[in-house]
């Protein structure tokens, strides 16, 4: 029978390189969004004959994301069909990319119990519109950014690195005493940050940060897979006018430049109506819709 391994940050470094094979562009094969919330969501996970599978906690659900990998799906799928028989539990896969769906329902009778969840839909964007805020649609995002550069002439952008790594905790645990959400999931989420940063290096996770006069007033930290940037984390003092456009913009064209990026996944809203009006102004190319599909 299949064996789970719960994720650690001494074995995570080991999935990465079935990233590669993942389908779709959604963030949850990534390690920044796999670490960072592996206890909320109870995750751990089993590699079998070249395959990665995950098994999570998730609505309530025992479940299992799609497995992927450079050996046979078909094999892996058997292997998880044993797995729930042993332990007489349903076979659910959660966070199930649209590309999937197909896979799943048409090859392995799968059914949808019901839509997606518009709350966990990630937001995928052009790399270029994020980086260069073109164009009469992009006009408000440079009307804050032309103020930043106004009020803040002499502020500068630099990549996190191992030095002024206890510079940017400290402007997280700032960030978590005075300008942080009320809400329980984005405190948990300033809560997982704080997890994660220690091990940037250790991940190859990318981040950057805006300094103004010798205060880190925004930042920002990504993956980068194929095509794609994932952001993780985006912060910023907003009594900086400006801040948080700016890092949007300096990260997106760091990151562009860097690794030829051509899209950007800014990662779900999780119904925060303010974060859902905030990532719409930035004309999303596509929102990607996940599902929940039990196999017979």
């Amino acid at each position: 029978m299949l064996s789970f391994e719960s994720i650690t940050a001494d074995n995570i470094c080991k999935t990465s390189e079935y990233f590669k094979y993942k389908i779709s562009r959604t963030s949850d094969y990534t390690i920044g969004a796999m670490y960072m919330w592996r206890d909320f969501y109870q995750s751990s996970f089993t590699i079998y004959e070249d395959m990665i599978l995950y098994k999570v906690k998730f609505l309530d659900h025992i479940s299992f994301t799609i497995p992927v990998g450079s050996g046979s799906r078909t094999k892996a799928m058997e292997a998880i069909r044993e797995y729930c028989k042993e332990k007489d539990i349903p076979m659910w896969f959660c966070t199930v990319p649209e590309e999937a769906v197909p896979i799943l329902v048409n090859e392995y009778n799968g059914t949808q119990p019901c839509t997606s969840n518009r709350d966990w839909a990630d937001y995928l964007y052009n790399a270029d519109d994020l980086a260069d805020m073109a164009g009469r649609k992009f006009s408000g995002q440079r009307n804050h950014i032309n103020k930043f550069k106004k009020l803040y002439p002499d502020y500068t952008y630099q990549r996190i690195t191992t030095e002024n790594l206890p510079r940017v905790i400290e402007f997280l645990m700032d960030y978590e005493k005075n300008h942080g959400k009320e809400a329980s999931l984005a405190r948990e989420e300033l809560t997982r940050t704080l997890e994660l940063v220690p091990f940037l290096e250790k991940f190859k996770l990318p981040g950057a940060f805006i300094e103004v006069d010798g205060a880190i007033v925004a930042l920002s930290i990504g993956e980068v897979i194929k095509d794609t940037l994932y952001c993780h984390i985006e912060k910023a003092n907003r009594e900086y006018q400006g801040a948080y456009q700016m890092i949007v913009k300096e990260f997106s064209s760091d990151m562009r430049d860097t690794y030829g990026i051509q899209y950007i996944n800014r990662e779900e809203d999780v119904g925060d109506l303010g974060l859902r009006t905030s990532k719409l102004s930035y004309h999303p190319v596509a929102l990607l819709d996940k599902y929940c599909v039990l196999v017979p």
